[in-house]
């Protein structure tokens, strides 16, 4: 009866693991149920006495837990502590899970196979769902890519599938011929969807993820095959994959810098219509290689645009912006003069697109790489010329950043306080006058500044010792899938607040107790 009581105990356990892999990429309710499971089942197991054992013999699953310890000291640094009190909610996972996953019986090859798989195939299921949105099932009104993905933001889904596309890549090198060739065909069409999916999303975190950890990836793989098909087969793809990315990167340069030549003593002063052309030849913002405020009829456009639509020209596009703005830039991506003609050239498409907000006609195709592209060089030339940053999605990281290294200067011996870190950031932004909108001015973006302004020098270096003693301690670094996981985190942990929701903890902390805290001795 006691054997069969830990048999139920381990089918719950191995049950809530791989809804909690499941729902990663598909479920936040998931998560949440497969944590309570998790943590009830642990609880009902018993078998205490040997699990304050393990504890004690692997110093390296209390250092991770630490970190979550951390933050309830540092609650005695804070004034906002209803706030603190809901960051330690939203972190609970990473002391409950390498807690749980530590303690329990030893995952073998077989479960943790078992695990993975139905993890990527979440992935699969996930980004299936997203290109269904895209197709316009559901009914769901797409004005940008990222709102495809309708269970998790896209940067997180994107990261999913560069760890699940790299999870595939090791299986195809680590098994042998005797794996089905019906499953290896799968395997690869499987590694070529996500490849195609990470550019139909066009998320720029997940895409630079994937080139950089590709090829170290790549380099790690030379170094550790010896001279074989496979090693010659990876060469190659590295050449031909930098060949590619280098020159389609050179040629969307070119092309964005390609503006047209102007000759200031021959432009036309009249419309066709007799009215005159503003041209405004100081200032230099382009559209598509083409000067906005050069050959601007402004009473033609209000004319023939509030005949052609229900939003008043001097109103507001469907997107916050002002509609004037929308239509001239819309214009000129086409090269076209800002005049009645120019919009009674327009369909009726192309009329409720610049409702929308679309300044762009190359904005249109949202499957197009370069448009993004596009998008991004246009958030820099638009803060070189002195715009307004908000909206720029880049831009205002940079500036998020330059907050946050403001606030940790001011507080670098004992942080702000667990609860304090919202408070600090909107009291730094009102004080400069920031010039961000009061609803893009968001945190630092990038975890470790985060750490260390919430805690200054001394909870900082603790809480990086917390997260990397065990990698090394545990030989995280030998298990190529931990390789994986750990370099698509750290770029997570650089470019944004990756604890600061519950779904990013749950996952960080999920892949780090499973790939270094599931077995003393399995390698």
């Amino acid at each position: 009866m006691f054997k069969h009581r830990i048999i139920n105990h381990r089918n719950i356990y191995l049950a809530g693991l791989i809804l909690l892999a499941v729902s990663l990429p598909l479920s936040l309710f998931g998560l949440s149920l497969s944590v309570f499971i998790l943590s009830i089942n642990w609880l009902l197991e018993g078998q205490f006495k040997r699990k304050i054992k393990v504890l004690k013999e692997r110093k390296s699953i209390l250092i991770f837990m630490s970190f979550w310890l951390i933050h309830v000291i540092w609650l005695l640094n804070t004034n906002n502590s209803v706030y603190g009190f809901h960051d330690l909610k939203i972190k609970l996972p990473l002391f409950f899970l390498p807690l749980i996953i530590g303690t329990t019986e030893s995952l073998n090859r077989k479960e943790i196979k078992w695990i993975f798989t139905f993890f990527i195939l979440a992935v699969f299921i996930s980004t299936l769902i997203s290109m269904g949105v895209l197709a316009g099932m559901g009914g769901y009104e797409i004005r940008d890519m990222r709102e495809i993905s309708i269970f998790v933001s896209h940067i997180r889904l994107s990261l999913y599938v560069v760890i699940s596309l790299f999870f595939i890549l090791l299986n195809l090198i680590n098994t042998g011929t005797e794996e089905k060739i019906l499953l290896k065909v799968f395997e690869i069409s499987l590694l070529l969807w996500f490849v195609f999916f990470l550019f139909i999303l066009k998320s720029l975190t997940g895409l630079i993820v994937l080139g950089v950890v590709g090829a170290g990836f790549g380099l790690y793989l030379i170094f550790r095959l010896s001279p074989s098909r496979k090693k010659t087969i990876i060469i190659f793809v590295l050449a031909f994959g930098f060949f590619i990315v280098s020159g389609t990167l050179i040629r969307y340069f070119q092309r964005f810098y390609n503006v047209e030549e102007i000759n200031t003593e021959q432009l036309d002063e009249y419309t066709e219509n007799g009215n005159p052309y503003t041209n405004n030849l100081k200032d230099k913002h382009v559209e598509n290689g083409h000067y906005l405020w050069l050959y601007v009829s402004e009473d033609e456009l209000r004319k023939e645009w509030n005949e052609r639509s229900n939003i008043d020209f001097d109103g507001r596009d469907l997107g916050g912006q002002r509609i004037k703005t929308t239509l001239i830039r819309y214009l000129s991506s086409k090269g076209l003069r800002k005049d009645s003609a120019a919009v009674a050239s327009l369909s009726p498409e192309e009329i409720s697109n610049i409702e929308k907000g679309v300044a762009n006609y190359l904005f249109i195709n949202k499957k197009s790489m370069y448009s993004y592209f596009y998008k991004v060089l246009w958030q820099f030339e638009e803060q070189r010329l002195g715009s307004n940053p908000s909206g720029h999605s880049v831009i205002q990281r940079f500036l998020h950043l330059k907050a946050g290294l403001a606030i940790l200067k001011e507080n670098f011996w004992f942080g702000v306080g667990t609860g304090d870190v919202p408070d600090a950031f909107a009291e730094y932004y009102e004080r400069i006058n920031s010039p961000l909108a009061p609803d893009v001015r968001h945190r630092a973006h990038n975890q470790f500044v985060t750490l260390f302004l919430t805690f200054g020098i001394f909870g900082f270096l603790w809480a990086v010792f917390a997260l990397f003693y065990p990698v090394f301690k545990e030989n995280g670094l030998k298990n190529p899938y931990f390789v994986i996981f750990i370099s698509v985190s750290v770029f997570s942990l650089l470019t944004e607040d990756l604890f600061e929701t519950s779904a990013a903890a749950m996952s960080f902390a999920f892949f780090y107790s499973i790939f270094l805290f599931r077995s003393e001795n399995e390698k």
